[in-house]
């Protein structure tokens, strides 16, 4: 009975993350970062391209698994992607991320490994970008791969390959190095007196194959999708160059505290308490219990604090760099969700009133989390009082396309076309506009700009373009992303038989 229960518990779990990440996974506007990735993935699937640029974007696992899916679809190319397919990708490695925690069930026992699937099914950062096409869902799941597999003996270089798959879907990878190595350093230095020279050169005997099996792994692995398997060999020097080269986009500098203002300290907006308190608590609960002292020491103890440091030492590097997004906090807050599922270990020795404590705090989570998880990804999944969705594309650009179709039905001469798009940073509007087979991008309007039956003008181009077609163009102010708005310029012709036969 015990053992059907488990399975039953494994089941909602799985299904609950299931729900969460599917369910109307097309809804919500495309961002900007995921018509980017589309892009690129379609310039690969239509062989215009695609190849890894070193300055801008990041690696190529997302695009590579993209791929495949969008022709099972029978979506060939650019023109015919859908969104749905293309966040199917991230949404199934956001469901694997919930089962990771079962590789420790031996080690640390049935419940907690439960619950840390169950707050990694929950998390309303996790659950938001899960159900984006970018490439943070892979990063995590590879990457808290990586990290059970690490604790093991590393036999046949299985972190190995799990490690060059994070580099492969991100260079943000190396930060995970360095945060893993600092935690590992940190446990050593905790264990200084008690480590004998024989034992390292004993460990070291034992674990020499596997960390050098890894090693090549992963050197392989990342290869073979940075070169196109081994098609372009450059990839791979482009691969490492990234680190030196790569450039930032201006806009997103936030302060130091930023992501413990993000995600630990409660705020009200859009109707919603958004919080991940708890959870946080929880976290620290469990590298508390690893202090207890008692006949029977807490099981993975070194593990639980490795956990602990290496989640600070995520956050510590992130704070650091002024550049800061929601999403590159994903990595790290798996491992605090993977914590806060670990302080079950240690139940049996707390006492009375921190056991009271830990009970109220995980089902308080557990509900909290999923609430939040149903708002951001509901009626504020592309609102800017969500503090997950991070410079949102406007719900009016999702009409656009439509009103388009019908607009162009309505056209004199039966096409809007050539369109054109005056001004930068204009995405993700280029994934609105792909069905139309003749559009330009300009950062000046070209000279002959009055003939074009439909403009569309950034904020920075706005003076500029209407200067030129105040007299032949109608202008229908739109809305972009948050505090980005646009202006679509109507050519009179198309706008006077559009007003005869239709309303906007």
């Amino acid at each position: 009975m015990k053992g059907v229960a488990l399975i039953f518990c494994w089941i909602c779990v799985t299904a609950t993350a299931v729900f969460l990440r599917f369910e109307d996974l097309g809804g919500r506007p495309f961002h900007a970062d995921e018509a980017t990735g589309a892009r690129i993935s379609a310039s690969r699937m239509e062989g215009d391209g695609g190849q890894f640029d070193p300055k801008h974007y990041h690696g190529p696992l997302l695009a590579d698994l993209a791929m495949p899916l969008c022709r099972l679809r029978g979506e060939t190319g650019w023109r015919s992607m859908t969104k749905s397919t293309l966040r199917t990708v991230p949404a199934i490695a956001g469901v694997l991320l919930v089962l990771v925690p079962l590789a420790w069930r031996r080690r640390f026992g049935d419940v907690p490994v439960l619950l840390a699937g169950a707050f990694m099914a929950t998390s309303p950062l996790l659950v938001y970008y899960s159900r984006m096409f970018i490439h943070e869902p892979l990063l995590v799941l590879c990457g808290m791969a990586t990290l059970v597999f690490l604790a093991g003996k590393p036999r046949w270089g299985i972190p190995g390959i799990l490690a060059g798959l994070m580099f492969a879907a991100k260079e943000s990878f190396a930060i995970s190095l360095v945060a893993w190595a600092g935690a590992g350093l940190l446990i050593v230095w905790e264990n200084r007196r008690s480590i004998d020279p024989a034992t390292l050169a004993a460990a070291w005997r034992g674990y020499r194959l596997p960390i050098c099996l890894s090693l090549g792994a992963a050197m392989f692995t990342a290869g073979v999708f940075y070169t196109h398997g081994f098609q372009h060999p450059r990839g791979a020097i482009d691969a490492v160059r990234t680190f030196f080269v790569y450039e930032t986009v201006d806009g997103h500098e936030k302060p130091f505290g930023w992501y413990f203002d993000l995600l630990a300290l409660p705020r009200k907006s859009g109707g919603v308490w958004w919080f991940g308190t708890p959870v946080l608590l929880l976290a620290l609960i469990a590298y508390g219990t690893t202090f207890r002292r008692g006949p029977e020491p807490v099981a993975g103890r070194a593990i639980i604090r490795f956990l602990a440091y290496a989640a600070a030492g995520h956050f510590l590097i992130y704070s650091l760099i002024a550049y800061k997004t929601p999403w590159l906090a994903c990595l790290p807050w798996a491992h605090v969700c993977l914590l806060a599922g670990l302080a079950a270990a240690g139940f049996g020795g707390l006492r009375a009133p921190v056991k009271v404590a830990a009970v109220f705090l995980t089902a308080l989570c557990l509900f909290t989390q999923f609430r939040q998880s149903r708002h951001a990804t509901g009626r504020l999944a592309s609102d800017e009082r969500n503090p997950f969705a991070y410079v949102p594309t406007r719900p009016d650009v999702e009409k656009l396309e439509a009103w388009l179709a019908r607009l162009r039905e309505s056209s004199p001469a039966g096409s809007l076309e050539p369109v054109g798009v005056i001004g930068g940073d204009y995405w993700p509007l280029p994934w609105y506009l792909r069905r139309f087979q003749n559009t330009g991008y300009w950062r000046e309007p070209p000279p002959d700009l009055a003939a074009f039956p439909v403009v569309f003008s950034m904020p920075e181009s706005s003076e500029s373009v209407t200067r030129l077609l105040g007299n032949t163009h109608v202008s229908v102010p739109r809305g972009l992303r948050a505090g980005v708005p646009v202006e679509l310029l109507v050519r009179n012709d198309v706008w006077k038989r559009w007003m005869e036969t239709d309303t906007p």
